[in-house]
């Protein structure tokens, strides 16, 4: 009987990291073998992105998990989780884009840079996705870092809307740390509350 291996389980191709978990299979493997026990004490620092300036004051808790599709590095940084693209060999910053919430943002219950944000492509572009503090769902031009105009409402939907019940748009406690999921043409977003606390019951 022959075997077949399943694509999802080969990990990111191409020194690609296209998806949180490095591809659909979620491995958190890229097969990639330039760096080995022989050459990893001779390794140097090619270059930093600093983070402090993506929002009122330095973020502690860095916890993101960057992006990587055709040489460029997607990642969320800062108290603001300012979303980042960088030439991901020189760590040039090419765009950035953030969105100050004002007292929704400074409410929100899953606050800071977030784990990161989701790749979307189609024949025509390619898009950024990610969740605001606040609880927006933002997709962005891959290639310019614009909010896309035909997604939402100005490439914004605000998720406390269209609720199953009616949450307050600064004080309302929901938001997501994590990153949003991309099955196809679907953005699956989750919900989270503060440590400790659960969604209202009806």
């Amino acid at each position: 009987m022959a075997t077949v291996p399943l694509l999802a389980q080969a990990g990111a191709q191409n020194g690609e990291w296209p998806t949180y978990g490095a591809d659909l299979g979620n491995t958190h493997y890229s097969p990639l073998d330039q760096i080995n026990g022989a050459n990893f004490g001779k390794l140097q620092v090619a270059w930093r992105l600093k983070t402090d300036n993506f929002g009122p004051r330095p973020e502690t808790n860095l916890q993101a998990t960057p992006l990587m599709v055709k040489g460029v590095l997607y990642t969320t940084a800062g108290t603001r989780r300012t979303v980042v693209a960088a030439n991901a060999a020189t760590g040039e910053v090419l765009w950035t884009h953030s969105e100050n919430e004002g007292a929704r943002g400074d409410n929100a219950p899953r606050q800071l840079s977030g784990r990161g944000l989701a790749y979307w492509m189609d024949a025509r572009e390619e898009r950024i996705l990610y969740v605001t503090p606040g609880y927006r769902l933002v997709a962005l031009s891959a290639k310019t870092g614009n909010p896309v105009p035909s997604f939402g409402r100005n490439g914004i939907v605000d998720l406390k809307l269209d609720d199953d019940q009616v949450i307050d748009l600064e004080t309302g406690e929901v938001g997501l740390h994590a990153t949003p999921v991309v099955a196809g043409d679907v953005v699956i977003v989750g919900a989270a509350h503060r440590t400790g606390r659960r969604a209202c019951q009806k």
